[in-house]
């Protein structure tokens, strides 16, 4: 039966796309003879390097560029009246800390 088994699906996913975009971590940037990579970490502690082009989220995002100082995720979606829309996250290499 399909669906009998809740998240088996996901568990055949590689490890970037089962962690949600904002659960990820930005370490840091490196800039290489083919563009910028960057360094990711999950919740978990383990870190993956990611590029333009890396698929990120269960949600089918993707790494749409990476720049000196953050990595941007769109994830493509279908909204309520049936447009295609995009929801576009920024990851930042040193997020602002709140001044108490």
């Amino acid at each position: 039966m399909q669906g009998e088994h809740l998240g088996e699906e996901n568990l055949n996913l590689p490890p970037l796309q089962r962690v949600g975009v904002t659960e990820l971590s930005l370490m840091g940037i490196v800039w290489g003879g083919f563009g910028y990579n960057a360094m990711v970490q999950t919740p978990d502690g383990k870190g993956y390097t990611v590029r333009a082009g890396t698929r990120i989220g269960p949600n089918n995002g993707v790494v749409s560029a990476i720049t000196d100082n953050s990595v941007i995720v769109q994830e493509r979606f279908t909204d309520v009246y049936g447009k295609q829309q995009v929801r576009e996250y920024i990851k930042r290499l040193h997020e602002k800390e709140s001044s108490e």
